[in-house]
């Protein structure tokens, strides 16, 4: 499964549980939306975190109803690119979803619906 490539820039494993489980989930409209993050950017887009089996979810104290455990949603970061330009990016790519502001990253999920958040 490493080596499947799910778009012009992603491969399935990126979005691959990080416990080890081998557990993958990922929602084809997610997937297009940082595609599009990517090919805007011109840079490299690293998934922190993907799909979470319930498990790892727990462990790692999301919520008990997260986008991650549907394949909704991924917590990324634009290699080389300040984070408050990687924040208007997603902003245009994910304006209609959840977006979560951390120092480090931004998690970004198609939930439906805007909602906001700061760790």
């Amino acid at each position: 499964m490493n080596n499947i490539k799910v778009s012009e820039n992603f491969k399935l494993s990126e979005f691959q549980c990080k416990c080890g489980c081998g557990q993958v989930k990922l929602h084809s409209e997610l997937l297009g939306r940082l595609q599009a993050i990517r090919t805007q950017a011109g840079r490299s887009v690293v998934i922190n975190s993907g799909y979470r089996c319930p498990t790892h979810n727990k462990k790692v104290g999301g919520a008990s109803g997260s986008q991650h455990l549907f394949g909704k949603a991924a917590d990324i970061v634009i290699v080389g690119m300040p984070i408050s330009q990687q924040r208007k990016i997603c902003e245009q790519h994910f304006g209609d979803g959840g977006i979560g502001y951390a120092k480090t990253y931004t998690h970004v999920d198609t939930r439906g619906q805007k909602a906001r958040w700061t760790y």
